[in-house]
């Protein structure tokens, strides 16, 4: 299956951890068959108690994992999820140099693969008072 992709649409995990496995128990304890974003990048705490811990798996650190498959719709941003992918870094407000490296390179391949996707930040589409990714997009869209 081919989706017409004209967004790539960027969000934060609203937390300081996370990983794939964690953010489809959260989604899927809010109702959804399996994690919404299609993506998801690491900051090197992948979970509570790491963090906890103060022991950053520096390794991990701006890795690049695969939530949904990307023929499959996400569930990530309400009502422009069949034509959009979801990212999301992992993170509230203070996200790493890894992890700019990496959605950086991962957008401009997106952006190969669909020459008309639009970057977007969640907050963009929103309309509210919401504020994911929490970055200024414009200075992403110069960086990329």
């Amino acid at each position: 299956m081919t989706r017409n992709i004209n967004r790539i649409i960027l969000h934060c995990s609203d937390s300081p951890y996370g990983n794939v496995a964690l953010i489809d128990e959260w989604h899927r304890k809010c109702g959804y068959d399996r994690i919404g974003y299609h993506y998801v990048i690491m900051n090197g705490y992948p979970t509570e108690e790491v963090f906890k811990l103060k022991q950053p798996q520096f390794w991990l650190d701006g890795t690049a994992q695969i939530g949904r498959p990307m023929e499959v719709i996400g569930a990530h941003a309400k009502g422009y999820n069949s034509s959009s992918i979801g990212i999301c870094l992992i993170g509230k407000k203070q996200f790493t140099m890894h992890q700019f490296e990496t959605v950086t390179n991962l957008i401009r391949r997106l952006r190969k693969e669909y020459p008309d996707a639009e970057l977007i930040g969640h907050y963009e589409l929103s309309g509210d008072n919401r504020t994911c990714p929490n970055i200024d997009m414009d200075w992403l869209r110069e960086l990329i």
